[in-house]
């Protein structure tokens, strides 16, 4: 999965206008937003700039980086899924 949102970047999100404002599909604080910025928004130009992760042209450094200090899965994760998918009881 890392290769695949490596490829993205590239092939998508770095190719798109600097103004272009974006938001976060997660909030900074959550098991999936770890180490993201309270900021409600943000641009491409910034992120270009900012992201150390969007700087780095090696896909295989970008998977190693990306992938070196996975946490581990929480306790509630499955109940969380779940509710996401709709599932919940």
């Amino acid at each position: 999965m890392a290769g695949r949102i490596f490829d993205s970047i590239h092939a998508k999100l770095l190719t798109l206008p600097d103004d272009l404002e974006i938001f976060p599909g997660h909030a900074a604080g959550s098991v999936c937003g770890a180490d993201l910025s309270g900021k409600p928004s943000s641009t491409i130009g910034f992120e270009k700039r900012w992201d150390p992760y969007l700087s780095m042209t090696d896909r295989d450094a970008f998977i190693r980086e990306l992938t070196a200090n996975i946490p581990e899965r929480p306790a509630e994760m499955a109940r969380i899924v779940a509710a996401n998918l709709g599932a919940a009881a």
